[in-house]
């Protein structure tokens, strides 16, 4: 988990507050990359930004991912 907020936090210079509020949902892998959408932010307009694959980056993040429990039906 720590290895993923740290991917997060410096690709997209994310603020602390921001990487506490992210939540799964508000990333999209699409295959070789993550579009990572941040909807609050400290001014009020909403950032994107792209996750490459450098390195191991979105394996770790694939593997993070599958270790989370998948959300309930209600």
């Amino acid at each position: 988990m720590i290895k993923v907020g740290l991917i997060l936090g410096i690709a997209g210079a994310c603020r602390t507050d921001e990487l506490v509020n992210l939540t799964v949902d508000d990333i999209e892998d699409v295959g070789s990359s993550l579009i990572v959408k941040i909807p609050n932010t400290k001014t009020k307009i909403p950032r994107i930004f792209v996750v490459t694959d450098v390195g191991n980056m979105l394996e770790l993040f694939r593997k993070y991912l599958s270790l989370r429990p998948s959300p309930r039906q209600a």
